[in-house]
């Protein structure tokens, strides 16, 4: 039977509306096999809202962003950025520095040098309350490999993003200088719903990138936000949201705030990164390459959608979004109206022309079932790995089987075709497709995202930044 876009998108669609959502394989992390595995649903992260959903009128910019072709400046954050300037009548005198009421607060060189990075202290919270598993995971191989979980404060979104660190080695243990980064982007659910990449490939992340000579980086926060610069404030109450804490601006954050705090911070290369990103953030990475051009030395988009701004994509966009607030969350906040200049200054298909010059990795599967999709890869995955009762493994195997084998091929079919459609636009604008890692089979779940981090790190991304010996 063949299936046509539409059928794939309607099938998206009814499956969503029913209490489904995007599969992914869901194994508890080391140290949580006897936690139960479960598949969210929309219903688990409702919000209760007063507020109307937007018009045309109220999320559509007035005016059309604008691209800069200028490569975005990563220099020393310096407290000197902020400064006022003083005359002499406001200057303080030395008689009021003794003043009973003057503080004097006391800060470190370290601090002085890097004043928007700050420990992250107490963990963030999933949306059920609980601590993020990613933050346990870094403590607990904190020996095994160089890592610290920080906080980087973002001006445009007036508040500190929380940020895994992982440190490039050399073959004694100690920190590399100069080495480059890469910056990878959870999906739709990030580590809000603890299916971040710490949480659910870390041993993955270890394998590839230890020894790779390169450094990591990856933001723990930005759930169903698609990592750009929204059109208009999230339509929830960003107090008992668990998904949206204010502004998002998050295409400024990453290749302007980020890289200038975090690259001085590890004395990285700052001149050399790549980023990438699975499922929503596959789109992100896109965008990221094309509004900043040269910035990035290559970029990897694992199962994605380049398109935003057409009917079929803004679909499949709307059933990932309206998850942070069912019934509420909408596109129009993110891109502004369909169609709009600011709708298509962000889709990633129609700036394809823009990844000239970028390295690029692209994957996807065809939405057929997998031996990882299958029963009994899970079951043995599940008793083997996580040391779960055979007879337990058996039915949670069976039950996430045909999660993967239906919800998650039906969406790996459609990114499917986003993914073909990219590619004929990049050759067509004569843009070169570094890799393109086609699968035969394969869902929408992270055994296939597994795979690509070392596949885009061996086949792209290692020569683009310079490590291959």
């Amino acid at each position: 039977m063949k299936f046509t876009r539409t059928a794939v998108a309607l099938g998206a669609a009814a499956l969503i509306a029913a209490g489904s959502v995007p599969a992914v394989q869901h194994f508890a992390a080391e140290g949580d096999a006897d936690k139960p595995v479960t598949v969210l649903s929309p219903a688990a992260t409702t919000v209760q809202t007063s507020l109307e959903t937007p018009t045309s009128s109220t999320t559509t910019p007035t005016s059309s962003p604008t691209t800069t072709s200028e490569r975005p400046k990563v220099v020393q954050n310096s407290t000197t950025e902020t400064a006022t300037t003083t005359t002499a009548a406001d200057a303080p005198s030395t008689s009021t520095s003794t003043s009973p009421t003057a503080t004097v607060v006391e800060t470190t060189a370290e601090e002085e040098a890097h004043p928007n990075i700050s420990p992250l202290g107490e963990a963030p919270k999933t949306f059920q309350g609980k601590d993020q598993r990613w933050v346990r995971i870094l403590a607990g191989n904190r020996k095994n490999w160089d890592n610290e979980a920080i906080s980087v404060y973002s001006e445009s979104m007036e508040r500190e993003i929380p940020v895994a660190i992982f440190y490039a080695t050399d073959e004694n243990g100690e920190r590399k200088e100069n080495a480059p980064t890469v910056y990878l982007l959870n999906g739709a659910g990030g580590s809000e719903q603890d299916t971040d990449w710490v949480a659910q490939a870390y041993d993955e992340l270890e394998k590839t990138y230890k020894d790779s000579g390169a450094n990591v980086v990856i933001p723990m926060e930005g759930a169903f936000s698609y990592y750009v610069d929204w059109a208009a404030e999230p339509p929830v109450d960003t107090d008992t949201n668990p998904f949206f804490h204010g502004k998002q601006m998050w295409s400024t954050f990453l290749a302007h705030e980020l890289p200038q705090a975090v690259e001085p911070y590890m004395n990285a290369d700052e001149e050399h990164r790549a980023v990438a990103g699975l499922s929503m953030a596959a789109t992100s990475v896109l965008l990221l390459a094309e509004h900043n051009p040269g910035f990035y030395d290559a970029i990897g988009s694992f199962s994605g959608c380049a398109a935003t701004s057409t009917p079929l994509p803004w679909m499949y966009q709307d059933l990932t979004v309206s998850r942070g607030a069912p019934n509420v969350m909408s596109p129009e906040y993110i891109f502004g109206e369909r169609g709009s200049d600011y709708n298509r200054h962000y889709d990633a298909l129609v700036n394809a022309a823009d990844l000239k010059g970028t390295a690029v990795y692209l994957s996807t599967g065809t939405g057929l079932a997998g031996a990882s999709d299958t029963p009994g890869y899970l079951k043995d995955r599940l008793i083997n790995e996580y040391g779960v009762d055979p007879d337990s493994a058996s039915a949670r195997a069976l039950s996430n089987a045909m999660t993967l084998q239906v919800e998650g091929g039906v969406i790996e079919a459609a990114m499917n075709a986003c993914t073909h459609d990219l590619m004929v636009k990049m050759r067509a604008n004569d843009v070169e497709v570094t890799h393109a890692e086609l699968r035969n089979v394969g869902t929408h779940s992270w055994a296939s995202w597994r795979d690509d981090v070392k596949l885009s790190f061996d086949k792209v991304f290692k020569k683009a930044l310079g490590l291959e010996q």
